[in-house]
């Protein structure tokens, strides 16, 4: 009797050790940890887009799924035609700035994640003359040789 009582305290003792001892939930330490990673390139991104640097832009990059860029109704089927057009739209001495004002980052998978955001841009033209849009954008997110990479993107107006 006194072992049968010894062996049930001494479970009783091991399953309430292991009940306080135990860790975070795995997934959501690594669910926080690709966030911070995409959150950071994507606001990399944001800033070299204020500076209208395409450049900077289009390392953060990678075309090789085919999976098509979206800007403002018009598809395009590879980044180099979308970024070939914006960069033909530029005019000399304009500057923007850019506001997010919500973003919401989803974790699909280890390699893969939504990012979402809305807010406002101003772009300001050497005469002066500033324009004010509201945006919607979304963007796909992979990791590539272990760094994030946009593989395809949707940005439009907001009405």
């Amino acid at each position: 009797m006194k072992n049968t009582l010894m062996i049930s305290f001494t479970c009783f003792l091991s399953t309430v050790f292991f009940t306080l001892t135990k860790g975070q939930n795995l997934a959501g330490i690594e669910n926080s940890h690709i966030e911070r990673q995409v959150d950071s390139v994507f606001h990399t991104m944001v800033k070299a887009a204020e500076n209208l640097d395409y450049d900077e832009i289009s390392t953060g990059v990678d075309d090789r799924y085919g999976a098509g860029f979206i800007v403002n109704g018009s598809y395009y089927q590879d980044y180099s035609q979308m970024i070939s057009t914006l960069k033909a739209n530029l005019r000399e001495g304009m500057q923007q700035r850019i506001t997010i004002l919500h973003q919401k980052i989803s974790v699909i998978s280890d390699d893969v994640v939504l990012l979402t955001a809305s807010g406002n841009a101003e772009a300001t033209i050497d005469t002066g003359q500033s324009f004010h849009v509201k945006f919607l954008w979304s963007f796909v997110y992979k990791k590539i040789n272990e760094e994030w990479k946009v593989i395809q993107s949707h940005q439009s107006q907001a009405n």
